[in-house]
């Protein structure tokens, strides 16, 4: 579970990080991996582009950090959830009822088993 939503993380920081390079034209300066037109960049090497912008665009460096911090926490959230878990006692699907389980139910007819 919790690799998967380590990569889950990294997949949305690299998304977030194309799309602040795609925004601004992937610019030189912005370094990268050139792929024709476009550029390819590491999961969150858009922090380092802040000093890179004019004051009125840094703006989008600071959103697309907390988009980022976002994600972490309703990853976490989600992570703590399904640890968490219910311990409530089921019946049907949730677990095997023995005897017991089955009478108290109230599911056998009495005086039959």
């Amino acid at each position: 579970m919790l690799p998967g939503c380590v990569a889950v993380w990294l997949l949305t920081v690299q998304a977030v990080t194309e799309l602040v390079g795609w925004i601004f034209a992937w610019p030189a300066v912005f370094g990268g991996l050139r792929v024709g037109g476009i550029a390819l960049y590491g999961p969150g090497q858009f922090l380092g582009w802040r000093g890179l912008l004019a004051p009125g665009h840094r703006w989008i460096v600071t959103a697309s950090a907390l988009v980022c911090v976002a994600a972490a926490l309703a990853l976490a959230v989600r992570v703590g959830l399904t640890l968490r878990g219910d311990r409530a006692p089921r019946f049907g699907a949730g677990r095997w009822a023995k005897d017991a389980d089955v009478r108290r139910s109230g599911l056998l007819l009495r005086g039959r088993r």
